[in-house]
């Protein structure tokens, strides 16, 4: 994209510098429009010419009152489009300027949009407003942070660029304990701080406070590589462990808060249907592209919707390469969920949520056997199973269907054979 605009100034700047070599005298407005700008002034639109907006705003003034840049600005647009004896020159110019242009447009068009902040020249003035009334204010405050965190670097700006600066810098140790403790907590189902959301006075101190701090200073040191600090949690001992609970460690750690056995937690409801996709063969793994809209149950959205809403009613989209897609992608109506996701404790999303509560309830079992996806899933795995696991895998689903062992099935074939 910016190479496109980059050309086309170019070439603006190649046609500006033809024109100011042109030593043009007017011969009058007795001449004819391609001979004369006193004569094209008097009929500037003549045969559905459409001027550019500089040049509309020159002619609306009065001859007599036109300042130097107006006149410069017709001067330049007569002898670029209108002067006769120069359409040699400008012509194919012009021409290849109008190619690109509308070339810039299309790129510009199939460019991606998002919004973006940007600091203001002046800040806003920032007071401590009076029992919290907007216009009582109190005294005037300037940007800055919590004296209780590290300072902010010096050379630091006062803005988001300077925050982020702060917030990255070796001498701020919270920013990487907190996104090591995440971690952990995706891995292990409860981070080294249970309430990951809340490192403050009210949260609950690390279980490990020396591992967290190890931890978090080999992620700062790697370069804030996330993949990395993945890779060896779950490589590491503590994750490998098996996590049968005996007598013994269930007295002495019921929350595994000393990590005794290994993590044992329900996946969350994206992660679930995820995994029920991925492992039947179904899973469309394509990355990007609009939301989706598996099938739900009818109704859902015409209780709460508007009529005049274009989400009032739900109509679940068709064909795999739609339904079958990862749960990253499926529409969401925030004042009525996916069912699939919400009876499996997933956020409805009006607020940011850090930790998610589990819960376990017979409606959760229901769903895995009725819901028409897992259904799916069920039957595709199955399938699956058939035609990849083998003769030993056919003959333990054949055997389990009937109720008997494969030996007594083969030994009743071979009696009726003789």
């Amino acid at each position: 994209m910016e190479r496109a605009k980059l050309v086309v100034a170019a070439l603006r700047k190649v046609i500006a510098d033809e024109a100011a070599l042109i030593k043009y005298v007017d011969p009058g407005a007795d001449k004819p429009a391609a001979e004369s700008l006193a004569a094209w002034l008097k009929s500037p639109t003549a045969g559905g010419r459409v001027l550019p907006k500089p040049v509309q705003d020159a002619v609306k003034v009065d001859a007599t009152k036109r300042n130097a840049q107006q006149k410069k600005v017709l001067h330049d647009y007569y002898l670029e489009h209108v002067y006769g004896r120069m359409r040699v020159t400008f012509d194919p110019l012009l021409q290849s300027l109008t190619a690109l242009e509308k070339e810039r447009d299309r790129i510009e068009k199939e460019l991606p949009m998002t919004l973006v902040s940007r600091e203001i020249a002046t800040p806003r003035s920032a007071y401590i407003l009076k029992r919290g009334e907007y216009d009582q204010r109190g005294v005037q405050v300037s940007r800055g942070v919590p004296s209780f965190l590290p300072p902010f670097p010096k050379d630091a700006p006062l803005n988001r660029l300077g925050f982020a600066q702060w917030l990255l810098s070796p001498e701020h140790p919270l920013t990487a304990r907190v996104q090591v403790n995440r971690l952990w907590q995706q891995v292990f189902g409860t981070g080294l701080v249970k309430t990951s959301e809340d490192f403050g006075s009210q949260g609950e101190p690390p279980s490990h406070p020396e591992l967290l701090d190890w931890l978090a200073t080999q992620y700062r040191e790697d370069g804030w590589d996330t993949k990395k600090m993945m890779k060896r949690l779950v490589l590491s001992y503590t994750y490998r462990q098996s996590s049968k609970v005996t007598k013994d460690r269930l007295a002495k750690d019921a929350a595994n808060r000393l990590l005794s056995r290994g993590p044992r937690f329900r996946l969350d409801a994206e992660m679930l249907r995820d995994q029920a996709l991925f492992a039947s063969g179904l899973m469309i793994e394509k990355l990007g592209g609009p939301s989706v809209k598996p099938p739900q149950p009818s109704g859902l959205w015409e209780a709460v919707g508007y009529v005049t809403s274009n989400t009032a009613r739900f109509t679940a989209d068709t064909g795999n390469d739609k339904v079958h897609r990862r749960s990253l992608y499926t529409f969401w109506k925030r004042t009525s969920p996916p069912p699939q996701m919400t009876t499996f404790d997933a956020p409805s999303r009006e607020a940011c949520l850090v930790r998610r509560e589990r819960t376990n309830t017979p409606l959760q079992a229901l769903l895995l056997m009725n819901e028409t996806q897992y259904v799916e899933a069920a039957s595709a795995l199955a399938e699956r199973t058939l035609k990849e696991g083998g003769a030993c895998w056919r003959r333990t689903l054949f055997s389990r269907r009937i109720g008997t062992t494969w030996p007594d099935i083969r030994r009743t074939s071979m009696r009726r054979r003789s």
